[in-house]
């Protein structure tokens, strides 16, 4: 599987995530895996936990195609929202290294990223239990355990991108200090 990544105009991602679906049905007779990245966060209103949906990286939308199907860039040019594809220094436009791993983690997830679950113990790592984060290749730069969210640096082409995810924290110093019984 190839993978490539679309910038175009923030906001649009979901519109031109339909319109290059239904582009490549028309032209090609095939469905075409494009995807847009977003995350559930928490969110704390008027007292209230309340999950809401944001874009995970806004205005980059990821594009998948078997091996042997040519890149369709007549399409992306076509459309008003898209800019264009991000390419390589040596000016490839399928993703490589790390930019792909990156790619095939969101695949992987199907684009929607939900609250990963993570054990806490003061003064040590944190330990990611499950979720999207519990195979991803970045490193926790920062947790913020009163809103419930971590910073995780991640390399994507390159340079150091940041991004607030969502978390479930356990304390572990907590779950060690209840009786059991």
């Amino acid at each position: 599987m190839k993978a490539y990544c679309l910038y175009c105009k923030t906001g649009a991602e979901a519109k031109l995530v339909k319109l290059l679906k239904k582009d490549m049905r028309d032209y090609f007779d095939m469905e075409l895996e494009v995807i847009y990245p977003t995350r559930l966060m928490n969110q704390r209103k008027q007292g209230q936990w309340k999950r809401v949906e944001q874009p995970l990286l806004p205005g980059y939308v990821f594009i998948y195609l078997q091996d042997e199907i040519p890149f369709p860039l007549f399409i992306i040019r076509q459309e008003r929202e898209a800019y264009k594809i991000l390419r390589n220094p040596d000016n490839t436009m399928e993703l490589r290294s790390g930019d792909m791993q990156y790619a095939m983690w969101v695949y992987n997830h199907g684009g929607k990223f939900v609250p990963s679950t993570v054990v806490f113990k003061h003064g040590q790592i944190v330990k990611v239990l499950d979720g999207p984060l519990k195979d991803m290749e970045g490193r926790i730069v920062k947790l913020d355990r009163h809103h419930k969210r971590v910073v995780v640096g991640f390399m994507f082409a390159g340079s150091e991108r940041r991004v607030n995810l969502s978390i479930n924290v356990i304390d572990a110093t907590e779950e060690e200090e209840k009786p059991r019984g």
